[in-house]
């Protein structure tokens, strides 16, 4: 009896035992390596209510199974424990780089804070291999792949995300070279379904540098006011719908949201709304490494002082305030605008310069300005060229004959034994030459004929007149070219006769229209004019 209480109470135990195993932390390969500015996900096995540690210290408010890691600086590397109904995990151990990734993704056209069911542009600032970049993103506690139709032959590699969803957890992007296992920078997208959102600009802020805060609302309908809030305090009212941190420090970091007073332009009620914005946490990255930029006489110079030797420099220009790589062309001269630049290697990049105000000065020329003048003197150039070619050849063709290179000649008639008109057969080439073939102009100037001559005579390095057939039996047939194989055989030519009911009469027959009754051949008769010899009526329409 005692055993059997023993195997029930081990068998009640055992499956509980099972289902309390000790959690893990785990991190998706694809985010790997880590890099500062990074935002990364770690994974808690199992499920339930979890409670996260850092270095052995709770990380407050953290309580989900999907622990969202935004990389602030290099002391974000240590020990990450979670625990799970009273029983932790092994500490994983965190690795991140003291640099930005070497590649970046960023948004071309949109806002980091995205309405609902809308989409984004984003571009990644590859210099080739674009077939071996793999792009991802991470929503609603799952990894997923991004498929990528077209690749480019030049410029960056972009594409457009699909139609957000509103969820608690924000949508990550980041891409990945599957061969070198390089890594770009992460773009973070949260979702809203409400008119009015607050925007950060740029969209990864960085500390020491000045962060702007925009107030968008959806439609674009007319703002009257817009109230700044840090957490639940008033920073400041105002018409405009953008507010400034300058030289943003930590003290600055925090939720921040904004409040919107707006009627619709297309509305005669003229009611006002006024509507908040979701709360936008706003954290700074530090930096170590950091690019700076300087422009003098038209030269542009990144450094980083504090960065790998070997580093190549590269600019942005910020549009919209969105960096858009500068092409590799301009780099000796900006047009007018707003810049920034960095410093990259093959494992890591600098973080960007402070913006560099670029104007063009009266001494300056823009650099399109450059191709545009560029393109105007070769076309010049090339509008000279063709005027001089044509001068040449001018006088070149007055000092010769004032004879045109070809003349219409006309055919002179050639008395048959009947004294009709006729042509003599074109001969062909000497014995011995293929059929089909005949010679070319013969003589001592041979080559400086221009014109083509006929004769009646055939002397050479001329044409010989067309002869009328010597056979009494094919009377009035004329010769003309024949193949091989005689009549009718391909590259060959039947005689032209005459019809036979008026073969006396000279009449010839021309092919008639088709379907129509006696079609086939219409005679070409003489004129009524009979004693005109050598006229003949032509065709009217319809047979007349």
């Amino acid at each position: 009896m005692k055993n059997v209480v023993v195997l029930f109470v081990f068998g009640a135990i055992l499956p509980f035992s099972l289902g309390q195993s000790r959690p893990t932390v785990s991190i998706k390969k694809q985010f790997l390596p880590v890099y500062l500015g990074d935002t990364i996900v770690l994974t808690c096995s199992g499920g339930g209510s979890v409670k996260w540690y850092f270095d052995g210290t709770v990380i407050p408010d953290q309580m989900q199974q999907n622990y969202i890691v935004i990389i602030k600086s290099i002391s974000a590397q240590g020990r990450y424990v979670c625990e799970r109904n009273g029983m932790k995990s092994e500490a994983f151990q965190l690795k991140v780089e003291d640099a930005f990734p070497p590649e970046i993704l960023v948004i071309q056209s949109g806002d980091s804070v995205v309405y609902k069911d809308d989409s984004v542009h984003l571009a990644l600032y590859v210099d080739n291999d674009w077939q071996n970049w793999m792009c991802y993103v991470y929503k609603n506690q799952s990894l997923y792949r991004v498929m990528i139709k077209d690749y480019p032959k030049t410029g960056p590699l972009e594409f457009m995300t699909s139609s957000v969803e509103k969820t608690s957890e924000p949508y990550i992007y980041w891409c990945k070279n599957k061969i070198t296992n390089t890594r770009s920078s992460t773009v973070v997208l949260s979702v809203t379904d409400l008119m009015v959102k607050l925007v950060p600009h740029p969209d990864l802020p960085e500390l020491r540098k000045d962060l702007e805060l925009e107030c968008v609302t959806h439609g674009a309908p007319k703002i009257s006011s817009v109230t700044f809030y840090k957490g639940s305090d008033t920073i400041l009212t105002q018409s405009e719908v953008k507010y400034t941190i300058k030289n943003m420090a930590k003290t600055d970091e925090g939720n921040y949201k904004c409040e919107a007073t707006y009627m619709f332009q297309a509305s005669t009620s003229n009611n006002k709304f006024t509507v908040k914005s979701v709360p936008q946490e706003v954290v700074g990255i530090e930096v170590t490494l950091e690019a700076a930029m300087s422009y003098t006489s038209g030269n542009p110079v990144c450094t980083c002082s504090k960065c790998r030797s070997g580093g190549k420099s590269e600019f942005y220009e910020i549009v919209n305030g969105h960096y858009k790589k500068v092409n590799s062309g301009y780099q000796y001269h900006l047009p007018q605008g707003k810049y920034v630049c960095r410093v990259r290697w093959d494992t890591g990049a600098s973080s960007f310069s402070l913006p560099l105000s670029v104007a063009v000065s009266g001494n300056e020329v823009p650099s399109n300005t450059g191709v545009i003048v560029g393109v105007l003197v070769f076309i010049f150039i090339v509008m000279g060229l063709i005027l001089i070619m044509g001068y040449f050849c001018r006088n070149r063709r007055n000092k010769q004959k004032p004879e045109a290179l070809y003349q219409e000649v006309a055919l002179d008639a050639v008395k048959s034994d009947k004294g009709e008109g006729g042509y003599e057969e074109l001969k062909g080439g000497k014995r011995g030459e293929r059929s089909g073939e005949y010679d070319t102009l013969k003589g001592p100037d041979a080559d400086k004929v221009t014109t083509a001559d006929v004769s009646d005579t055939g002397e050479q390095g001329r044409y010989e007149a067309l002869k009328v057939s010597q056979d009494d039996s094919k009377k009035n047939e004329y010769e003309t070219l024949k193949g091989k194989e005689g009549k009718g055989a391909e590259g060959g030519y039947e005689a032209l006769k005459t019809s036979k009911a008026e073969e006396a009469a000279g009449v010839y027959h021309t092919l008639g229209p088709a379907g129509e009754q006696g079609a086939g051949y219409e005679a070409l008769k003489l004129s009524k004019a009979e004693r005109k010899e050598g006229e003949y009526q032509t065709v009217q329409p319809g047979g007349n």
